[in-house]
């Protein structure tokens, strides 16, 4: 079955998909709306051995500038610096996600964790280093934990030219417009 869906200006056809929705919905009369105020992904996609969940960022080329300058300075009269707020942001919508999925009793299979942005691969490579950092991965107190939360090597951050040449023949295409 080919299953597309449109959001955040992007549009993703996954043909290998059995279901692909807009997970972070706010329309009431909507099926996946969860009702919570807590943070979600954007778009979620079911396929048979795992589950898809993308994160969409996308800023414009004067604040990736702003981004990129920024280093680690914290912006004088605030207590974060942007990049600091926007991996915060990536982890509250994974562990947001996760308690929503959890309550659902639909963690049944591995997830695979995407953040979708319009950055260049170096920061994308900074983001996604600061994300495993503060995403427990595997079982973070071995002693204690019986599941692993998710495996550190199913956390990506990319742009859609790193998603098409990764991703495009596992899960499908995604392309902006």
């Amino acid at each position: 079955m080919k299953l597309d869906l449109t959001e955040e200006r992007y549009r993703f056809d996954f043909p290998g998909a059995k279901e692909l929705y807009k997970f972070d919905e706010r329309d009431t009369l909507s099926p996946t709306f969860h009702g919570a105020p807590m943070k979600a992904v954007d778009v979620m996609a079911e396929f048979d051995k795992f589950q898809l969940w993308i994160e969409i960022k996308g800023y414009t080329d004067e604040d990736i500038q702003h981004l990129k300058n920024e280093k680690d300075q914290k912006k004088a009269g605030d207590n974060y610096h942007i990049k600091d707020y926007l991996v915060k942001n990536f982890k509250g919508k994974f562990r947001d996600t996760f308690l929503y999925r959890y309550c659902e009793d639909k963690i049944k299979k591995p997830i695979l964790y995407v953040c979708l942005t319009n950055f260049d691969d170096a920061e994308n490579s900074y983001f996604k280093k600061e994300l495993k950092r503060l995403i427990p991965g595997g079982k973070a107190n071995p002693k204690r934990w019986i599941k692993e939360l998710i495996p550190q090597d199913k956390i990506f951050v990319v742009n859609e030219a790193t998603w098409e040449r990764n991703f495009q023949n596992i899960f499908g295409t995604c392309k902006s417009y």
